[in-house]
């Protein structure tokens, strides 16, 4: 069944229709009624956490809308433009900050690549370097939150705390971003860039802070009323919604009717896709259960390995391996409610292995063959998408050094999580 699978995607079909033809095909192959498989549809939709996933992509949607973008890269260049390739660090910052109200990578590459990309080929004469690091700095805002992989992850693996991972992710997020700028100035370093000369009045930096933090009480009030109890995952979805609107329409002014019409579809379109995942996940999920697969695969890695971290490893290869051809939501729907009970079996915590999941398969996204997030910036950077790719090697393996660290070390970033399930 997983070679049908792969055989569709090369075929150029879908995920989401490739997974659901798959799993027609094993129902008839295995004799199950396919009325049952229409069943498991519905019960995989049968959610109001659901509901929060819609509302999660129109609140970063309409704060794309709103203005909020430049607002982020004028705070960024304030911190760090007179570096040396200050624009390279600009961009990471941006793309981090970005990722925070969006919680989308896809979306984060395509919006700060689209205004920072042309800079900094401008400045540097280095279109590859560009598409790298704006495709590589997408992926680091997801895992800060409020993160939408993240509260997929928290669906589709059961009683996991979305509170917990929004808080596990912070910590592993800046480091992500740390290890990015290391990289990015001994480059900056070795190719002499220059820095930005630009000098900001008292003035000139106050209305910066105020623009930023315009942007900055979104994912404030999502994730400190989710992390207090105050609201559900789904109610702050709604609350981020009227703010964006708010801030849209009553502040900065720049969110219009058009804007908001496109955000709307946009929203309608990314959410289908999610939640025909989630319903044909659903049923296959059912389907492997019902054969055995899980316990299978169970008892092969726990005949090859009794030690958690040894375990953790595999999994990393095998989401490395995933991350090549599957785009992040899509595997963790497909995948976390079959390996995420397996890692509670080895004394994992549920929330590390969440943490570990969305960090190993956002790797994917900058990763050849599929890596979306470079075909993106290529696109953007008008570059053939193998020297995107080979531009994001050092981005890579700063990315898997982080994954490493937080593997192996989990009280690094676990003590937040840890902190607010002790209160």
């Amino acid at each position: 069944m997983m070679l049908l699978f792969f055989l569709l995607i090369a075929l150029g079909i879908p995920i989401a229709f490739a997974l659901g033809l798959t799993g027609v095909i094993a129902f008839i192959l295995t004799g199950d009624p396919l009325e049952l498989f229409v069943q498991r549809m519905f019960t995989g939709l049968d959610s109001f956490t659901l509901v929060a996933i819609p509302l999660f992509i129109l609140a970063g949607e309409l704060m794309d809308g709103s203005g909020i973008l430049i607002r982020l890269l004028n705070l960024a260049r304030l911190f760090v433009g007179r570096i040396k390739g200050g624009l390279l660090y600009v961009t990471t910052l941006a793309t981090m900050f970005f990722g925070g109200v969006n919680g989308s990578a896809v979306a984060d590459a395509s919006a700060v690549g689209s205004m920072l990309i042309p800079t900094i080929d401008k400045e540097y004469k280095d279109p590859e370097l560009a598409a790298a690091i704006t495709a590589s700095g997408a992926i680091v805002g997801p895992i800060i939150p409020p993160s939408l992989p993240m509260l997929i992850y928290a669906f589709s693996a059961a009683n996991v705390s979305v509170a917990a991972l929004f808080l596990a992710g912070i910590i592993p997020g800046i480091l992500l971003a740390l290890g990015m700028m290391i990289v990015t100035f001994f480059i900056a370093r070795k190719r002499n860039f220059p820095s930005d000369k630009k000098k900001y009045t008292i003035s000139e930096v106050l209305r910066i802070l105020r623009g930023a933090l315009v942007a900055a009480v979104l994912p404030i009030i999502m994730v400190v009323g989710i992390v207090a109890g105050i609201v559900t995952p789904t109610e702050a979805g709604c609350v981020g919604v009227i703010y964006a609107l708010a801030v849209g329409f009553l502040i900065t002014k720049e969110l219009t009717l058009k804007k908001l019409h496109d955000a709307l579809g946009r929203t309608v379109m990314v959410s289908t896709i999610v939640m025909i995942l989630i319903s044909v996940g659903n049923s296959i999920t059912w389907w492997i259960t019902i054969q055995g697969v899980p316990n299978a695969i169970s008892t092969l890695l726990q005949n090859t390995t009794q030690n958690a971290v040894v375990f953790l490893m595999l999994m990393f290869i095998i989401y490395l391996i995933v991350g090549f051809f599957i785009e992040q939501s899509a595997a963790i729907i497909m995948f976390v409610p079959v390996f995420a009970p397996l890692a509670m079996s080895y004394g994992i915590d549920p929330v590390h292995f969440g943490l570990f999941t969305c960090l190993v398969l956002a790797l994917g996204l900058i990763t050849p063959p599929v890596g979306i997030c470079v075909f993106i910036t290529s696109s953007i950077a008008k570059i053939p998408i193998e020297r995107g790719f080979k531009a994001s090697v050092p981005y890579m393996l700063s990315v898997t050094a982080v994954i490493i660290l937080v593997t192996i070390f989990p009280q690094i970033y676990m003590w937040l999580p840890n902190l607010l399930l002790s209160i």
